[in-house]
């Protein structure tokens, strides 16, 4: 008999932990979870002190980018929205740009659906947009809309 793998992910804040497995043991595992959040953060705490102080701070800058950080949201014209309300926003972004700013933040949508979503908020009037002969459609709030 074939079973089925169980994932689980639970975000609280900056901090995600996704477990996989066979239901049971994720549960179980579950039991223990502040226990094993603490190993992790002491081992990370004692691998940059050891090693080079302030590295793991430098390493998550440099996974996120320059991306701004925005508040995590299910609907994906409200993180569009966040991203070009920031400071980073007021320069125009390419779907490209926008979709690698939300990963940073750990909002994950296709690419499918964040061009329909764009196209929809320009129909909407809330984005304004327009074609560059290099990088192809650029995005920007639409200035009413700040």
């Amino acid at each position: 008999m074939d079973r089925s793998t169980f994932r689980l992910r639970v975000r609280i804040g900056d901090m995600e932990v996704e477990m996989g497995g066979e239901r049971e043991e994720v549960l179980s595992t579950l039991e223990d979870l502040s226990g094993i959040i603490s190993k992790v953060s002491k081992a990370f705490r004692m691998k940059e002190s050891r090693d080079n102080p302030g590295a793991l701070e430098r390493g998550i800058r440099e996974v996120r980018g320059d991306y701004p950080r925005i508040p995590w949201t299910s609907r994906c014209s409200e993180a569009v929205v966040s991203l070009l309300s920031t400071e980073w926003g007021k320069t125009p972004r390419t779907l490209s740009e926008l979709r690698e700013a939300m990963e940073a933040n750990a909002i994950f949508f296709p690419k499918t659906t964040l061009s329909g979503v764009l196209v929809w908020l320009v129909k909407r009037g809330r984005l304004r947009r327009w074609r560059d002969k290099k990088k192809g459609y650029l995005y920007i709030l639409n200035e009413g809309e700040v």
